[in-house]
């Protein structure tokens, strides 16, 4: 990609921060290699030592998350899935993974793939983001990785310039059906929950706060005793 816009100068003018288009092209990468867990993944940037991106063919999905996105996310992984065969429109086949209770981040991380397509779906996206902030405390953003599958003409990639924001069929339908189903997971994974404790040391600073009271002078007859 040396000669990338080699013949469009206004377009190549626009890339002067490397920094930016490279934190991008991780992003990128990441969600590619935890959906296309067959094929092994490996970004590094030019003169760096370590790779930012490195993954490695695996059954398993969660193997995948933990290799790019770190143990923390994937040991609070729960595993959701929806089906629907609705006559009427409503066929897709939705599987993946969503962030329990004890997971917490700031920022919503929403991997989304429809037919094997790395999309985007903010009304998807909402949805969810409603569910855990009614379910779960409201600092915690989830990470989610989702892949659905229903027929090609049910999908709309025309909404957006670039193509990556789609609309589907029966959208309303398929999203409260996901909604719920990510809702059912947290709530019954609130039974196990873990809390880290933190001992106090009372004892301490009660016998602190009373060596530090002044001595209480005997009251003369007639006074009231002072209120503490």
């Amino acid at each position: 990609v040396e000669n990338l816009f080699y013949n469009i100068i206004a377009r190549r003018k626009t890339l002067q921060n490397s920094s930016d288009d490279y934190g991008k092209i991780v992003d990128l990468l990441s969600r590619m290699a935890i959906h296309h867990n067959n094929v092994s993944f490996s970004c590094r940037k030019h003169g760096a030592v370590k790779a930012d991106v490195h993954s490695v063919v695996s059954p398993s999905r969660i193997d995948s998350i933990r290799s790019v996105y770190g143990v923390s996310v994937a040991k609070n992984l729960m595993k959701v899935e929806v089906s629907s065969s609705d006559p009427s429109g409503c066929t897709f086949d939705m599987e993946g993974f969503i962030s329990n209770s004890n997971y917490v981040a700031k920022k919503t991380i929403l991997v989304l793939f429809i037919n094997d397509r790395l999309v985007e779906c903010s009304a998807l996206k909402r949805a969810i983001e409603i569910v855990y902030a009614a379910t779960l405390p409201k600092a915690s953003k989830p990470f989610l990785y989702m892949s659905i599958n229903l027929p090609r003409e049910h999908v709309d990639i025309n909404i957006h310039p670039t193509k990556k924001e789609v609309s589907l069929l029966n959208q309303e339908i398929i999203i409260e059906m996901i909604q719920s189903e990510v809702e059912l997971k947290l709530r019954n994974a609130n039974d196990t929950r873990t809390f880290q404790e933190q001992k106090v040391e009372y004892i301490q600073s009660t016998l602190t706060s009373l060596r530090s009271d002044p001595p209480v002078s005997p009251l003369l007859s007639g006074q009231k005793t002072q209120k503490i």
